[in-house]
């Protein structure tokens, strides 16, 4: 029997503020100014929060009715996706209709950002810059959330205890990170590491490990010692993001992995009931106001970014400074207009799973 060990928190604003900073921090990232060498390592991290978050809901929803309604979290997921991307996709390519020149590329990479297949076209087919090359990790978690639940269901029918599924998680994570080894060893160009679901399923297992022993570590990030030990994994993580060379052996052979477990040690802490200064930053009105937007602000803004990396000759800093309000202006109305429209189709389900509304999850 799987028992949930999430306790009654089901929303935990700190972890918004987080994905909103670090939004802002790709945005940074992908103007490719040197600030951040290591911010990519931020997607590990949303990566990991995913995981958790995902597999919170999974574990709700079984305590609540002995099951995995595989439909209906199906369901919650595209009607929490699918039409803000579909809005994105559909405005950006009306835009490049108007101003690339050659259109088709952009055609193709908006079919494989709709269909979730991006993250396999950038490991086949590798271009950059393409309109929508930042949906590959959407691609990711697309495809994590077609085999998770089924995983689950599985557990379920096979009658397993929490031991039971932690073991094969953990087992799940370590083979993932011995495949990644491997391809180390074949020598596959960076590529294949980096963007294909079986590399990064260890970031979303170590959020399900996280997620379902999180009652009793919840209560050990209480003590002092263990507070301090997750303040220094925070700061471990963010030197991680600023010295980090992800293009490089080191990340796929031991960064990456590092920066899974700090991310756990760093959801731990800010979701822990002890107050400290970097929950109380990432709980700020602005931090969460952020967070809650941050699937629209990823969303929206690498194709402005690319608009005007391709079609004009604007300094680095010049994109960033017109690219950072367009991006919040745009993807405020996307939440308003679009998101919390179909967040509110959600609550009926929700009522039903206890499935809280996860900003970008």
């Amino acid at each position: 029997m799987i028992k949930r060990d999430v306790r009654q928190d089901s929303y935990f604003p700190a972890l918004d503020g987080l994905r909103g900073v670090m939004a802002m921090g790709v945005i940074v990232a992908h103007v490719n100014l040197p600030w951040f060498p290591g911010a990519p390592i931020m997607m590990d991290i949303f990566f990991v929060i995913s995981g958790f978050l995902i597999t919170s809901i999974l574990l709700r929803g079984i305590e609540k009715t002995g099951s995995v309604a595989l439909l209906n979290f199906w369901k919650r997921r595209l009607l929490r996706l699918y039409p803000a991307l579909l809005v994105v996709v559909l405005s950006s390519l009306f835009v490049a209709w108007w101003c690339v020149d050659d259109f088709t590329p952009v055609a193709k990479d908006a079919a494989a950002s709709i269909f979730y297949y991006s993250n396999w076209t950038k490991i086949y087919d590798y271009v950059y810059p393409s309109m929508f090359g930042h949906t590959w990790s959407l691609s990711v978690e697309e495809q994590f959330y077609l085999l998770w639940p089924v995983m689950f269901s599985l557990a379920l029918a096979a009658r397993l205890r929490s031991v039971h599924i932690l073991v094969l998680l953990a087992l799940l994570a370590a083979a993932a990170m011995l495949w990644r080894y491997y391809l180390i060893g074949q020598e596959v160009p960076w590529s294949r590491l980096y963007y294909a679901l079986e590399t990064r399923m260890d970031a979303f297992v170590v959020g399900g490990i996280l997620a379902l022993g999180f009652g009793a570590l919840r209560e050990r990030a209480v003590r002092w010692e263990w507070h301090t030990f997750l303040s220094l994994c925070a700061l471990a993580l963010l030197l991680l993001v600023v010295l980090g060379r992800p293009r490089e052996i080191a990340y796929f052979f031991w960064q990456q992995s590092l920066a899974l477990l700090l991310s756990a040690a760093v959801i731990l802490l800010l979701t822990s009931p002890r107050d400290g200064c970097l929950k109380r930053f990432f709980c700020s009105r602005w931090c969460v106001f952020l967070g809650e937007r941050c699937y629209s602000l990823y969303l929206w803004h690498w194709p402005i970014i690319w608009l005007l990396l391709v079609e004009t000759e604007a300094t680095k800093i010049t994109i960033l400074l017109i690219a950072i309000p367009l991006t919040l202006l745009l993807s405020s109305l996307t939440y308003a207009f679009v998101e919390v429209p179909f967040l509110s189709k959600m609550s009926r389900v929700r009522r039903i799973e206890g499935d809280p509304a996860l900003p970008s999850s």
